[in-house]
């Protein structure tokens, strides 16, 4: 009689860690899917949470650990700061943008599109439009559509945020909520984070570095940098008499993240404006501010502040921020240039884990 037996199919240990892997990613998608309504709200929580982070533990130094008063003190002051003048500044940025879209629509329907350009473009703008090459090109139409459709966009984009304030409002209540929770509680849920992945201590903290050098980088070199320059670029507008200042603050802080023009693709036409319509002085003048408080920042903090964390060359930096502004919004200025920080460094943690052994040995010097 034969005693050898044929071995299972599977062992008990791998059908308890099948079974075990296949019901913990079944509630991790189920809570993913509890979460995704508020995902938006989340996310934004724990980007303020960590960018303030800093301040946040040095208030609870000085109040002698008492966690719950340092958080309650900067939630508090997140919306005096931060949330409030967001709020305040989308409500005139859509005003505004609902009068651009309308003063652009009279334009083509009242027939003054003509008059108004001549007036803008003088005459030897005029001139250099009638070369031979230029001349098949409407770039007066396409100019007034591009406006048109561009301000009628925002303003339904704004609006509709506008509109829907009691989805505005959940959003904002469960946003303070968990920002309260990740100040008070965020280093206990990084730890917890960080305990359950497969790697080495020294991997974690390389990828946890990368991960806050990259952040660090992005919202003091892109971010704020974006915000100051359309901040002082929509000041000079109001200063000098540019219609609709703070639509064009708004866009010149967007087109500050191109590496290439940047606000002053903004500026420098509206110089150009005032000064081709009679207001000489205003239109120096605001050329004048235009190079040294918006523009001239930017070509040496950017270069600085990226160039000493992140690490990232200037070419993938503005891939990084356009794809990700493409695929997740206005949390891809931030998401983008930290995957693409995340994917480095993770390609280096399994060159370092999976290359040949004798490629890791120092090369043999000669005696």
């Amino acid at each position: 009689m034969n005693n050898y037996q044929t071995p299972p199919f599977i062992t008990r240990a791998q059908l308890f860690a099948l079974a075990f892997f296949a019901v913990l990613i079944f509630l991790g998608y189920q809570l993913a899917r509890i979460l995704a309504p508020f995902s938006s709200a989340l996310l934004w929580a724990a980007i303020l949470a960590l960018a303030l982070n800093p301040l946040y533990r040095k208030l609870a130094s000085l109040l002698r650990g008492r966690s719950n008063i340092a958080a309650v003190i900067m939630t508090l002051m997140t919306v005096l700061v931060v949330i409030g003048p967001v709020i305040a500044l989308l409500t005139v940025l859509a005003a505004q943008a609902v009068d651009l879209y309308q003063w652009a629509s009279g334009l083509v329907q009242s027939g003054k599109l003509a008059g108004e350009w001549s007036r803008f473009a003088g005459p030897m703008l005029d001139k250099a439009l009638s070369l031979p090459f230029l001349a098949e090109v409407d770039l007066k139409g396409m100019f007034i559509k591009s406006l048109s459709e561009y301000s009628s966009r925002m303003a339904s984009h704004l609006g509709g945020i506008l509109k829907n304030l009691l989805v505005l409002g959940v959003n904002l209540l469960i946003m303070l909520i968990a920002l309260f929770f990740f100040f008070r509680n965020g280093e206990a849920y990084y730890r917890a984070v960080t305990d359950i992945l497969p790697f080495t201590q020294d991997h974690k903290e390389t990828i946890a570095q990368k991960f806050l050098d990259t952040f660090s980088a992005v919202i003091n070199g892109v971010f704020l940098i974006a915000l100051l320059q359309g901040l002082m670029a929509g000041i000079g507008f109001a200063i000098f008499s540019v219609p609709f200042a703070v639509f064009w603050g708004f866009l010149a802080a967007v087109l500050a993240l191109l590496p290439f023009g940047g606000a002053a693709l903004v500026w420098v036409p509206a110089a150009i404006y005032l000064y081709l319509t009679g207001q000489t002085l205003q239109g120096i003048l605001l050329a004048v501010w235009g190079t040294l408080l918006v523009s001239l920042p930017d070509n040496f903090l950017k270069p600085l502040i990226i160039g000493r964390k992140a690490k990232i060359p200037s070419f993938f930096l503005f891939v990084a921020i356009l794809g990700g502004l493409q695929v997740y919004g206005a949390l891809g200025i931030l998401f983008g240039p930290v995957i693409v920080t995340l994917l480095a460094a993770f390609v280096q943690i399994y060159r370092d884990e999976y290359r040949d052994p004798q490629d890791r040995e120092p090369a043999s010097q000669e005696p």
